[in-house]
């Protein structure tokens, strides 16, 4: 059988796989006891995908040959396949056990540790790896995507750059690379590191996110302006090409989340970007059979809510309330989000919900998925923010489909019908704004629920700061800062000696180096005076509210949450009413309440309210005790749900 088995080892490493298991079978019915058998056939059963099968006899292998490294170390990959993640990781360890030495069980042990969760465990496997295999092209990768995920973007370039220099057209690191530059808000250096993976070979999702790959910080509203018309450019060429993308949420893999931080009327550019998205993939446009003009069953009005962010999160806080009193006798409630949220909104929402889908990666699936619950409506809390979602609503997924403030922007997607906002934030040429019909309620699109505060707040001396300083607070988001707020910094830092503006780390720390960089030339030395905390709980964030004698909004793109919870502690938040919805939002909140001196119309009338506030005490008491006194009407207001009940009722029966 010596002949059989040299020839089944050389069909083998050919990949001519039945002839060779034929053969290994063979020479197992001579000597069912031939480790070396055992383990080819195994590793063979498992190439062709018989799982269960290669399992039996790489335990076999194992039994008769129980100090092999490189026979457990197979047994474990086989077991990690078949997700039995307990048995792989003493399959592995052993491995390494009889044999420290060996890359493979290190590496695979590494791959296992990252999918139970175990980051620190991963990263020093990956570390063993490389130190008995610099050049491990794979282990460098995943390394440098976990890397990416603890935040470690600096390093996680390093190791990308290693692989590139081993292997100048290892695409895989050039995207990968491209992608941490663009998180970093390295808008070019992103778009140029695509450019380099499109030399090698044709792909046409990464055309598209390069296209529409923007700056997080832009340097000037020049520099607004020139993106903005090289991205149109890029959208005209992309528009008129035939291109081919068989699931954009893996293939190009991003929306246009920072489009609507420009300060523009974003309609006709999102429209194009969805044209494209739809020329490029026809099954995006998918209709669910039930949306093909079959009527509707008589019942409850069956409705969907659908986000990533049903959790702790701004979407979430805005969405619990809502959700929560939707009255069960007049509709089957089904949410949709995403798996493994267990914080006390995301339980409030699941425990609201009827039926509960969660989020897959794979789109065709969703779609399916989605369309057998047969909703009479889909609601989209957000659109904009999370890839899956974006791409779930380019298709007719329910006869009514509608979205909110969640990402305060249009979505320009043909099959999104209305977009609820309303009167209190929207300006008079609104409908201009919106791909979507608008619709608009008389009170804000939130059943908002008062804010816990903290029954102790921290004081402004464990922050570091004294009791005589003047601190304007904005907690806004990095991506906010649009360039017009340096002349708001600067002017405050000028007309008040004891101004600080406090701000907080960005979620990517590379953005709050930006703003230094372009502070350094817009404000000069007065950027000694902002400081940059690093994030904080939830508890402190709202203790450096507390602590605040003036809130600045973000003029353009203003607060949410952060808002309301100033409102609840009674704080004066200065809000410019901009051009869009999504900077008129704390401004709409100031209606509610029949406040209008904080609300400015331009920035010079932005500024000098601020200053009034940080440097009057009588002025700043007199507005917040207007504050305590009427915020009770931002919370939990009944209204939106009885007005959201109509237009639900009315749209659909």
């Amino acid at each position: 059988m010596t002949d059989n088995f040299e020839k089944a080892k050389r069909l083998h490493g050919r990949g001519r796989y039945t002839e060779a298991e034929e053969l290994y079978a063979q020479v197992i019915v001579s000597n069912d006891r031939d480790p070396e058998a055992l383990y080819l056939l195994g590793t063979l059963l498992g190439q062709r995908g018989k799982l269960d099968e290669a399992l039996i006899f790489l335990e076999r292998a194992v039994n008769e040959s129980p100090k092999n490294s490189v026979y457990h170390c197979n047994l474990g990959v086989i077991e990690h396949n078949l997700k039995k993640l307990e048995q792989a990781k003493i399959s592995f360890l052993l491995a390494i056990n009889l044999n420290n030495k060996n890359v493979d069980a290190h590496y695979n042990l590494a791959k296992l540790y990252k999918e139970l969760g175990l980051t620190d465990a991963a990263l020093f496997s990956y570390g063993i790896v490389l130190s008995l295999e610099p050049s491990h092209l794979n282990a460098l990768i995943n390394l440098g995507n976990i890397l990416v995920d603890v935040g470690r973007l600096d390093d996680a370039i390093i190791q990308f750059k290693k692989v590139i220099e081993l292997n100048p057209k290892d695409t895989l690191a050039l995207v990968n690379l491209g992608n941490v530059y663009r998180r970093m808000g390295l808008a070019e250096k992103a778009i140029n590191t695509y450019g380099r993976v499109l030399s090698i070979h044709a792909h046409d999702g990464l055309r598209i996110r390069s296209a529409v790959t923007l700056p997080v910080v832009y340097k000037s509203l020049d520099h607004i302006k020139e993106v903005r018309e090289s991205l149109e450019l890029k959208l005209e060429k992309l528009l008129e090409e035939d291109l081919e993308v068989s699931d954009p949420s893996l293939e190009t893999s991003t929306t246009n989340f920072f489009l609507a931080y420009q300060n523009y009327n974003d309609r006709d550019l999102q429209k194009i970007i969805a044209n494209i998205h739809l020329n490029s993939c026809s099954r995006l446009g998918w209709t669910a059979p039930h949306c093909n003009g079959v009527k509707r069953e008589r019942g409850k009005i069956k409705i969907g809510f659908l986000s990533a962010y049903f959790y702790r999160h701004s979407v979430g806080r805005m969405m619990v309330g809502l959700i929560s009193q939707i009255p069960k006798n007049l509709f089957e409630v089904v949410v949709i989000t995403t798996k493994g949220q267990k914080d006390s909104i995301a339980l409030k929402i699941q425990g609201a919900a009827d039926h509960l889908v969660y989020i897959s990666e794979n789109l065709i699936e969703m779609q399916e998925e989605i369309g057998r619950q047969k909703l009479d409506v889909l609601f989209y809390a957000d659109i904009g923010m999370d890839v899956r979602s974006y791409f779930l609503a380019f298709a007719r997924l329910a006869p009514v489909q509608c979205l909110t403030w969640g990402h305060p922007d249009t979505t320009g997607i043909p099959n999104m019908d209305t977009f609820l906002s309303s009167s209190l934030i929207e300006p008079a040429d609104a409908k201009e704004h919106y791909s979507e019909n608008l619709y608009c309620f008389s009170t804000l699109p939130t059943f908002y629920y008062r804010p816990n505060i903290p029954e102790r707040l921290k004081s402004r001396a464990e922050f570091g700061f004294d009791e005589k300083q003047h601190i304007y607070f904005c907690p806004q988001s990095t991506i906010k800062f649009h360039p017009d707020v340096d002349k708001i910094f600067a002017k405050i830092l000028k007309g008040d000696q004891e101004a600080r503006i406090l701000l907080l780390e960005g979620a990517i720390r590379d953005w709050t180096g930006l703003l230094r960089n372009r502070w350094r030339k817009t404000i000069g030395d007065l950027e000694n005076r902002i400081d940059i905390l690093p994030r904080q709980s939830p508890e402190d964030f709202i203790s450096l509210q507390s602590i605040s004698d003036v809130i600045l909004d973000t003029p353009y793109f203003s607060g949410g949450n952060t808002t309301y919870e100033s409102f609840a502690l009674g704080k004066a938040v200065v809000t410019l009413d901009s051009t869009f919805m999504r900077g008129r939002v704390s401004a709409g909140m100031y209606r509610i309440m029949g406040i209008e001196e904080c609300t400015a119309l331009t920035l010079e009338e932005y500024i000098q309210t601020a200053l009034t506030l940080g440097t009057n005490s009588d002025f700043r008491r007199e507005i917040e005790n207007k504050i305590m006194e009427t915020n009770a009407s931002l919370f939990e207001y009944k209204g939106v749900v009885d007005e959201f009940i109509d237009y639900v009722t009315t749209t659909v029966l």
